[in-house]
Formats: structure tokens, sequence, C-alpha cells
């Protein structure tokens, strides 16, 4: 540790990505601090330009040279936030470096990018972690309500997460869409493959609350509700259908579905089917309704660099007004928990509950229901 007593941080990735709020959330615990940004040299222009501008707004330099960056001593922390096409290498190179690594979410593109960060990571022996769901107040009800063993021995488990954002309908009516068995491409502008990007929250919650293996996936996603995902041939939503160790069966639905499909951000349920009774736990469940004389939500005006409403700072731009009907009480402090309890784990010496090994799975699960999508059949994980 630093001579104030301070875990420093690196930063990777700027405006337009999750680093938006990671940073401030990593600047919030007080045995953190933010040292700097950087790259890889040879990154794309555009991701370097928007990590500068994210830089100087908070007062941070920029080190165009990762090594020289990994080579700090007063670098702890790496908080990985770069394009998923380039997490798997650099994510490896962080943990070659014996930096913590903090990853967003999905890890990697795919299994053998994900398996590059595992392996690194078994070699330096240090912590890592994937943003989740898991540290939610939600989500610790719902692991409290299954520990209880009032519903049994769980047999099923249903999983929806579902982003109310975007402007839908736009997409062209009558053209069938055609899933591809790998996904070559994860960063637009516009769109991102949603049963990945959303469904990852989904399929890291089952792991996570039954700590089985998925054995068997049967996945699909031919569909199109906004035509930015038409654009890019991206699917806006997928299910998965699941068969894990111990004869348990899982469903997940996620994705993208529009700014007034919800009055809050979405749908967020776990629903665990055992053999004594059924528990269904609803994210949105504890909140305030509010009426009153005021006019009601209005989808904002599509940003040209980010019409599905992704990023905090293109929201502020288009000064975005948040849905007041319903107020979540419960929730205030969930994103700080995940933060800190990344920091726990590095003080006292023990993995995180999604480390990189486990959230690996949740990648391969993933890939695994894309083939299952291009190829109509069961992909066994076995």
């Amino acid at each position: 540790m630093q001579k104030n007593g301070k875990y420093g941080v690196l930063l990777l990735g700027g405006h337009r990505t999750h680093q938006e709020n990671y940073a401030q959330l990593f600047a919030n615990d007080p045995r953190c601090q933010l040292i700097a940004f950087a790259d890889e040299h040879d990154a794309p222009t555009e991701r370097i330009a928007l990590a500068r501008s994210l830089a100087a707004d908070l007062n941070l330099p920029f080190i165009s040279d990762l090594d020289e960056a990994l080579a700090r001593d007063d670098a702890h922390i790496v908080s990985l936030c770069t394009e998923v096409e380039r997490r798997g290498r650099v994510g490896a190179r962080c943990a070659e470096a014996g930096k913590h690594v903090y990853l967003d979410k999905p890890m990697a593109l795919n299994p053998e990018h994900a398996n590059q960060i595992v392996n690194a990571v078994a070699k330096s022996g240090i912590r890592t972690q994937m943003f989740s769901n898991i540290h939610s107040t939600w989500a610790r009800t719902v692991k409290q309500g299954l520990d209880s063993g009032h519903i049994g021995k769980l047999q099923a488990i249903h999983c929806d997460v579902l982003f109310a954002k975007g402007h839908p309908g736009t997409a062209p009516v009558g053209k069938k869409r055609r899933q591809k068995p790998n996904l070559e491409r994860y960063s637009f502008v516009e769109a991102k493959p949603e049963m990945f990007d959303i469904g990852v929250y989904a399929v890291s919650m089952v792991n996570w609350l039954t700590q089985k293996r998925v054995q068997h996936v049967f996945g699909g996603t031919a569909n199109y509700f906004f035509n930015e995902h038409h654009g890019c041939d991206l699917e806006d939503f997928g299910a998965l259908v699941l068969t894990l160790e111990d004869d348990i069966t899982a469903t997940i639905a996620a994705g993208r579905y529009g700014w007034q499909s919800h009055a809050r951000g979405g749908v967020q349920k776990v629903s665990l089917i055992g053999t004594d009774a059924t528990f269904t736990f609803d994210a949105s469940a504890n909140r305030l309704e509010v009426f009153a004389a005021e006019p009601p939500f209005e989808p904002p005006t599509p940003h040209l660099l980010d019409p599905m409403g992704m990023w905090s700072s293109t929201q502020a731009e288009i000064e975005m007004q948040p849905k007041q009907h319903w107020i979540d009480v419960t929730s205030e402090n969930d994103g700080q928990r995940e933060f800190s309890a990344f920091i726990d784990c590095i003080e006292n010496g023990v993995e995180s509950e999604m480390n990189a090994e486990f959230a690996a799975h949740s990648v391969e699960i993933i890939s695994a229901g894309y083939r299952s999508a291009a190829s109509g059949k069961v992909i066994s994980l076995c």
C-alpha cells in the first residue's frame, strides 16, 4: 500500500464506459485513491480520447503506455473497463503485473478470452471481482430465502433482468433475424448484444445462488425491438433454459425493452421453486409510489452517441429527467457495497464471491446460448 495507507486505483476506460460510475465508487471508499488513467499505446484512437476526457474531468493524469502504468509501485488495483473485445488480453496483463483486477461485466468476449484472465490470476494469486448484482440488498434477500430452507430442496429457478431503456418499436417489421454461433464483435456506439450484456446479471445470479455448474444450455435470440440492434445485427432480448448439477432447472429472460416499459429501471425478479414452496422476489417490491400533479415521464430525445441511454455522461448531456413514480427505498447503497466488498477481499486475503474463475462460467454459459440459438440444439457443457 501507499505511504498514506490507501490502495492506488489505476483506471482503464473512459467516458461512455462504466468507468464513469466505477471511478467514483472506488473514490468513495476511504481505503482507495485514484491515481491515473491508462491504456494500451495502440488502443483505438476514440477510446484513448474518451479516457483522456474522463481523466481530465477527474483531474488525473493519463498514461499512454500500459506497461509503464502497471509498473508503478503506487498502483495496486486496476479497474478494467476497456471494450469487451480487449478485456481478456488486457486483464491478463494486469494480473501478470501483480495488480488486483476489478472486472467490468461481462469479463470477456468468449471463454477463450476469459480463460486468459483466469490463467494469469492463478499464477499471480491476485484478487479479482466482476461487477454483478449479488451484493445488492435484493440479491442478499433472495439468498437468505434460499438458505432458510423454507422452500425445501431447490428444483428450479427463474430470473428476469430487463432494462427499461431505448425507443422500442423502431425495428423493421418482417425481417427475421438469424443468430450467428459466435459473437465476433461486442462494442458498438448505438447498441450491445443484450442477452450477453444484461443476461450476464441473470446468469451470474443463478450461478451464485445455486453454486452449481451448468451442464446443458438451450437458448433463443431471434427478435428485434430496436432499429439500432437491427442495424448492428444484435439481439435486444434473449432467453436461456439451463440444466444444472443435482437436476436443477434454471430459466432466464434478459434484455432491453424500452423506456416506458417499466416505472423504474426495469424488471429484476427471481423465483425459487422448491419441493415444499415457491418464493418470488422482486427488486422493486420495497418502494414508494408517488402520485402528484406533475407531468409523467417522457422518454428522452436519443443522444447521437448513445441512443439507448447507456451512459451517465450522455444522459446528463441531454438533461434526462428521472422516473419519479416509483422510488426504491432499500437500494441506495447497493453500488458502494459492491466495491467495498472487493476491497474487503483484498484486505482479508480471501476470494470474491464473483471472482474471475467463477465469473468465467457465465461467459461460457452465454456463449453456449448463442451457439444453441444459432443451431436450434441443446449445447452440452459437460
